[in-house]
């Protein structure tokens, strides 16, 4: 099994060309700044964050989704005088994982029933759809200024499109839904359609070979130099994952003979697995900030498919090159941070107890420049 060369040659050289074009643009160079990066933003609805990945022994709710983006992130920047407007250009290495679960809150009961070996109270709808992967790659970018006054904007205004080439080592996408029957949770009836590189529900044995994806992102940003600043993030707002010899699973699966099946199988599970081309693609990421510079004070949205989130942050300099901040958020969460010139610590959480929190933000990174 492998990948068809055509695919990561394809997008290696699309790569490859928009690094050169941006290394041709360079005229002359004001700063470098070499920085790293560690960030999580994960919200789970069901149970604490961390017992999405060692098992749901904590506390439970009914939900609908959990969702996780952490990355590690390795850069350089170079800061431009360029008389046409650009500003900036970086190139980073990333590993990210990424995990993307919407479900019924019958799924849920059902998923906890099964975990605690305990029996449902009623019939539960099953639905799931999952998006996860895990993959690193590298990305460029570059910021511009752009013309306000020939737009008829006042202010400053500049835009940074990135784009980022990964190779794709884990991944899991694919939906399930069905009909659990009250009382022993093994009787149940669904239909499943699922990619992956490792069968985690019918252990389906394959060896894939990795696969390849693009992402590009977009920022913006416009401030009046004295009072507001607005920002926009767009993260995977164009995407395409690649996964030349996915496995896959097309099936019926009855559980102990239910009274309610919702599709015919011969057996427990009757349907195809094998392996086959897939092209998968992730829900984009918005991210908006509005700054009230005189106050130092800022309103953040954060969106992605069934999460969403307001906050509030505040800052202060105690002394020059320290700022401290405090943050309010909707989730429940508070947050607190620290920036100075080469350090940013940052923390937010629902809970102070790590094991209980349902929505965990964590960051953490360094900069260096010379």
């Amino acid at each position: 099994m492998s990948v068809p060369v055509s695919v990561p040659v394809r997008c290696c050289s699309c790569f490859v060309a928009a690094a050169l074009l941006l290394a041709v643009t360079v005229k002359t160079a004001v700063a470098d700044v070499v920085y790293s990066s560690v960030t999580l933003v994960s919200s789970s609805e069901p149970v604490p964050v961390l017992d999405m990945v060692s098992g749901w022994d904590g506390p439970f709710e009914a939900g609908e989704y959990a969702y996780a983006d952490a990355r590690v992130t390795l850069g350089a920047s170079m800061h431009l005088a360029d008389g046409n407007g650009l500003q900036r250009s970086f190139v980073e290495w990333e590993r990210r994982w990424h995990y993307d679960l919407s479900f019924s809150r019958g799924m849920s009961r059902y998923y906890y029933s099964l975990e605690q070996g305990s029996e449902l109270d009623a019939n539960e709808a099953l639905a799931l759809d999952a998006r996860m992967l895990v993959a690193s790659g590298v990305r460029t970018g570059a910021e511009w200024q752009l013309d306000s006054a020939a737009l008829g904007i006042a202010g400053r205004w500049s835009v940074t499109p990135a784009l980022a080439l990964y190779r794709v080592s884990e991944w899991q996408f694919g939906s399930l839904a069905g009909v659990a029957e009250g009382g022993a949770t093994e009787t149940a009836s669904a239909t499943l359609d699922y990619h992956f590189s490792e069968d985690k529900i019918l252990a389906y044995e394959i060896d894939p070979s990795h696969g390849w994806g693009l992402s590009l992102d977009l920022a913006s940003e416009w401030s009046d130099g004295e009072r507001w600043r607005l920002s926009l993030q767009l993260q995977d707002i164009l995407n395409r994952w690649q996964l030349a010899d996915s496995g896959y699973t097309r099936a019926c699966i009855n559980f102990n003979s239910p009274s309610l099946p919702v599709c015919s199988s011969s057996a427990t599970a009757s349907g195809k697995s094998g392996e086959e081309a897939f092209v998968a693609r992730l829900r984009p990421t918005t991210r908006i900030a509005v700054d009230y510079l005189p106050w130092q004070a800022r309103v953040l949205v954060y969106h992605h498919g069934d999460y969403d989130r307001l906050g509030i942050e505040k800052h202060w300099q105690p002394v020059s090159g320290i700022e401290l901040g405090a943050a309010v958020y909707s989730t429940a969460q508070l947050g607190l941070s620290f920036s100075h010139r080469w350090l940013q610590l940052a923390i937010a959480s629902d809970d102070i107890r790590s094991g209980f929190a349902r929505d965990l933000d964590v960051s953490a990174g360094l900069r260096f420049s010379w």
